[in-house]
């Protein structure tokens, strides 16, 4: 909205200096042949053209919609974290170590998470583990999409954010084509058992998936870009593995 209103500012402002420029080459009087001589200057200047003739550029508007969460998965996925840890226990108990998985965590353990913005987010509330990151996790929702803060350890921050609504691409070659190309570059997380792409910029490292018909990145920064924590795959890799699930309860629509 704000691109379209500095739009419409800028035109507004070119048309006030042309009818200004054109006034003052007309003459100040009533003649009805000078009026029509300003209309004429005006038409000639004029910055609009009708919206048929506009050109087209890029694609048409995809369209937005309101992804179904699939809270079943959720609640199997829980069940099979926990299966795996008491399977597990004895290496457990020798390493420390839990298996990769996604398990149940309540908002109150983590010091800084306020309940009723969990409690406000219409998706799985999902938030890498980590003792620090307990310390520090901070959750923001808007309902159909949330985002959550935390430092990870000394000199790196996380953020995880969600979202239920999703972007209908359509059948466009150029649309295929890059799908495509992402799925070829995608490996999967077994602790979710679906695909991810990790993708990097001047700012952080971002891993994406989608999961219980929710999406989500998960981006890490790192106050030394060379660090290896945002420099490798592995650490961020890691963080996803083992999830906290802050909304166990949560389902139905």
């Amino acid at each position: 909205m704000k691109k379209i209103a500095l739009a419409t500012a800028v035109a507004a402002l070119l048309g006030a200096a042309g009818y200004l420029a054109v006034a003052q080459e007309a003459p100040r009087n009533n003649d009805p042949a000078a009026a029509e001589t300003l209309r004429a200057a005006l038409k000639e200047r004029a910055l609009t053209r009708p919206r048929a003739d506009a050109t087209q550029v890029g694609q048409p508007a995809e369209e937005v919609v309101d992804g179904r969460i699939n809270w079943t998965g959720m609640r199997t996925s829980l069940a099979i974290s926990a299966g795996r840890e008491v399977a597990a226990q004895q290496n457990i108990r020798a390493t420390g170590r839990r298996p990769p998985g996604v398990r149940a965590a309540a908002p109150e353990s983590f010091e800084n998470v306020v309940v009723r913005e969990v409690n406000l987010t219409r998706l799985p509330v999902l938030a890498p583990e980590g003792a620090r990151i307990r310390q520090t996790l901070r959750v923001y929702s808007l309902g159909d999409s949330y985002s959550a803060t935390a430092e990870v350890d000394d000199g790196v921050a996380m953020r995880i954010s969600g979202a239920r609504r999703k972007i209908v691409v359509g059948d466009q070659a150029s649309a295929r084509t890059r799908i495509k190309a992402m799925r070829a570059e995608q490996k999967t997380l077994p602790s979710l058992e679906t695909p991810y792409l990790i993708s990097r910029s001047e700012s952080s490292t971002d891993l994406s998936f989608a999961k219980f018909g929710a999406g989500y990145v998960l981006s890490l920064m790192c106050d030394d870009p060379a660090d290896t924590r945002c420099s490798d795959d592995a650490f961020i890799v890691g963080l996803a593995s083992d999830m906290s699930l802050l909304n166990p309860e949560a389902g139905g629509e």
